[in-house]
């Protein structure tokens, strides 16, 4: 998230190379396609960070304490505060992987400090059968409103089951600055923004023993919804899907 602007231009487009979209994923506002990432094979330093922007789904919701969070235009609202900036990211293995050596790219580590990363990556936040989805946030509000307990948060199967995470976890807060360029006012805005992300762990096999991200199950919805409200609906195709889906 560099920025205000380019983070909302940034759209996961409704492709999917490996079939027509089934009726259960209709209602997702916003459709990741990582069918062919994960077929796509060998992750390196140079595909890393593809991957996991391919893996990730941008999107918004009102901040539950701003008042204006119901329509308060975005042009208006350069800051943000009348919404939060979300981007969901599913971690599987193979994203999973990536994400590390995304990260150890990022900060330039040589291969024995990667080795290093990679045991207190694994330690802190893999648990066995179960998969992960971070949520990461940016608001130009307050550090109250990034709370997980504002929101009801799951996931859907491809047969519209709910499930629920076992397990939720948050960052620390990070404040930064930033300013961004208004086209309206010709000027540039200083704002205070605050990120934070929030991790949900899920089992990776249903009370029925699905593999939840194998190839009986060929998507999976993400909601985000408050007060019986739904917020957001997003999904990532998982599996190639036949015509009966």
């Amino acid at each position: 998230m560099k920025g205000t602007t380019s983070f909302l231009l940034i759209t996961i487009f409704m492709v999917f190379s490996c079939s027509s979209a089934p009726k259960g994923l209709r209602s997702a506002k916003e459709i990741a396609d990582i069918c062919t990432v994960r077929e796509s094979g060998e992750i390196n330093a140079d595909n890393a960070g593809e991957i996991i922007k391919k893996y990730g789904i941008n999107f918004d919701i009102p901040n539950p304490f701003h008042s204006d969070s119901g329509g308060r235009s975005k042009r208006f609202d350069l800051s943000h505060e009348s919404i939060i900036l979300c981007r969901a990211v599913l971690l599987d293995d193979y994203s999973t992987e990536a994400d590390i050596l995304f990260q150890c790219t990022a900060d330039s580590l040589d291969e024995s400090h990667c080795e290093e990363f990679r045991k207190k990556y694994i330690e802190k936040n893999l648990r066995e059968n179960m998969f992960r989805i971070r949520i990461e946030m940016e608001s130009g509000f307050s550090e109250k409103s990034m709370n997980h307990e504002h929101w009801a948060m799951y996931i859907e199967n491809s047969d519209g089951v709910m499930i629920e995470p076992v397990d939720i976890t948050s960052s620390g807060v990070k404040a930064l600055k930033d300013s961004v360029f208004s086209d309206y006012n010709n000027i540039y805005f200083h704002q205070n923004l605050l990120r934070r992300d929030i991790t949900l762990y899920f089992k990776s096999r249903t009370f029925f023993g699905q593999d939840i991200l194998g190839g009986e199950n060929p998507f999976i919805v993400f909601v985000m919804s408050r007060k019986k409200k739904t917020l957001a609906r997003v999904a990532w195709v998982i599996s190639k899907i036949s015509d009966s889906d």
